[in-house]
């Protein structure tokens, strides 16, 4: 555990590029990951929809380095936990993560507090690699929504001070789009449809929207004047003007429709908006990366690639960043996969959600498995807002992070049903 907690939260992340299936697989093996009917579906649509995309032309390291990605986030998501369990994975998992974030964000601070004319210079020992900043946030939050979850079970100074410290560094990341879905995932997985319950998350939700709003406010004004920016500019779409992000949906909506084939099963991983199409086709991006080509996939070249390249990317022109790059994995999963496999994975993923959800009303009075299936909740939601807003199945110490949080939660809380039925059926002889 404290090896994948290495390997997520420092600049040892790089090495994923290279061997992050490996990695899933060792973790698939050491905590008995099991092959599923969920996971087979996928796999069935997948390999249908990649047959059907050679018919549109080969483009092998397009879809091989889509497939790299998508192939290893399934497994982890899909295969199930074995519920008899000695170990407890959750809070072993949780701390181990936990120590790497706070080592992060002690490093982090001093290079704020040397550095704080910049707002990337809250860097820790993440490296600007990749995600940069943006992953140290997202690893940031989910700990802090951790020790939030203990400290409201448990009032304690320990968890309170866990809770402030993690919030804090969090903000400190100073990435917008994440800080808004993070409050969004707070809010939703808490909500429940009672009044009592509507207050208390709309007051929650609003009093984190003030913090965040202060401590940008005090530590970086001109991080929160380039946030609002962007939000200005996202909500006022003009096709020809507008976000690129939006019209890269836009896009989808004029192109796909028209070819049943491709729209069922989609064009071939890598072949549309995906980062694996930039970093395969597109000379600007990842420049020095191995296997470049120079012929186009159809929909890249003509909905995707004008979007974002090396003529329309100036930062100082605002022309950049979240609401300009056309990345989105629920658009990749409907351009590159089709709209069967979108649906099936939306249904197989909700089914997930409803399994877990269960097991914890029989267990709901258990304080423990209030924080298991808060956070589960809270990661849960995470995970559709992060697939939405970027293309984050192609981030794998992102992907890791959240989803080993979320299988770990639903083990816990399928432990715990284990046992109460155990204990039921003593009791019952």
């Amino acid at each position: 555990m404290v090896v994948v907690a290495l390997l997520i939260g420092t600049a040892a992340r790089i090495s994923l590029l290279i061997i992050y299936p490996v990695v899933v697989l060792v973790i698939a093996a050491v905590y008995r990951f099991r092959f599923s009917a969920a996971l087979l579906f996928l796999l069935i649509v997948i390999t249908a929809g990649l047959l059907l995309s050679f018919f549109n032309g080969w483009f092998i390291g397009y879809k091989l380095l889509a497939l790299y990605y998508i192939l290893p986030f399934l497994l982890l998501l899909f295969a199930t936990l074995p519920a008899k369990t000695t170990a407890d994975n959750f809070n072993i998992y949780f701390k181990c993560i936990a120590a790497v974030a706070g080592l992060n964000d002690i490093v982090g601070i001093g290079q704020f507090l040397k550095f704080p004319e910049y707002d990337d210079s809250f860097q820790g020992l993440f490296s600007a690699y990749s995600t940069s900043i943006n992953g140290l946030m997202l690893l940031n939050a989910v700990v802090f929504f951790y020790y939030f979850m203990k400290l409201m079970q448990v009032k304690s100074t320990q968890n309170l001070i866990f809770t402030v410290f993690f919030l804090t560094s969090s903000v400190l990341g100073f990435y917008g789009a994440g800080q808004i879905i993070c409050i969004l995932a707070f809010i939703l997985a808490f909500y429940r449809f009672k009044i009592t319950a509507i207050v208390k998350t709309a007051l929650i939700g609003t009093g984190g929207i003030l913090a965040i709003f202060f401590l940008l406010l005090l530590f970086k004004p001109y991080a929160l004047y380039y946030n609002t920016v962007n939000l200005e500019r996202l909500v006022s779409f003009d096709v020809e003007k507008g976000p690129r992000k939006i019209r890269s949906f836009y896009n989808y909506g004029v192109s796909y429709p028209r070819d049943p084939k491709d729209f069922l099963f989609g064009s071939g991983p890598g072949t549309f908006n995906s980062r694996s199409a930039f970093m395969v086709g597109s000379p600007s991006y990842f420049p020095r990366f191995v296997w470049k080509e120079d012929q186009k996939p159809y929909y890249f070249l003509n909905y995707a690639y004008p979007l974002w390249n090396e003529k329309n990317t100036s930062q100082a022109l605002y022309l950049d960043g979240f609401r300009n790059q056309p990345f989105s994995t629920l658009l990749a999963f409907l351009g590159e996969y089709g709209l069967i496999f979108t649906l099936l994975f939306g249904y197989l993923y909700y089914r997930m959600y409803r399994e877990t959800a269960q097991a914890y009303l029989a267990v709901k009075e258990n304080r423990n498995a209030v924080i298991e299936f808060r956070v589960f909740k809270f990661l849960y939601l995470l995970l559709i807002f992060l697939l939405l807003i970027d293309n984050y199945l192609e981030f794998p110490e992102t992907m890791i992070t959240v989803v080993l949080g979320i299988k770990f939660a639903q083990q816990a809380l399928m432990h715990r049903v284990l046992n109460l039925n155990h204990y039921i059926s003593v009791s019952d002889e």
